[in-house]
C-alpha cells in the first residue's frame, strides 16, 4: 500500500513572516559587512601613519 503525501503550501502569513527574517538577516549582514570594511580601512590608516 503506497501511501499520499500531503503537500503543505504556503500561506500568505508564513510567506511574510521568512520576508521578514530575509529581510533581517539581509540587514545583519550588511552591517557585518561594513563593519569588516571599516575595520580594514582604519587598519589601513594607523600603519601607513606608523612609517
Amino acid at each position: 500500500m503506497e501511501e499520499k503525501k500531503t503537500v503543505k503550501h504556503e500561506t500568505v502569513e508564513n510567506s511574510q513572516e521568512i520576508h521578514k527574517q530575509r529581510k533581517r538577516r539581509n540587514w545583519a549582514f550588511l552591517g557585518l559587512l561594513i563593519g569588516l570594511i571599516a575595520l580594514i580601512y582604519t587598519v589601513t590608516i594607523v600603519k601607513m601613519g606608523l612609517k
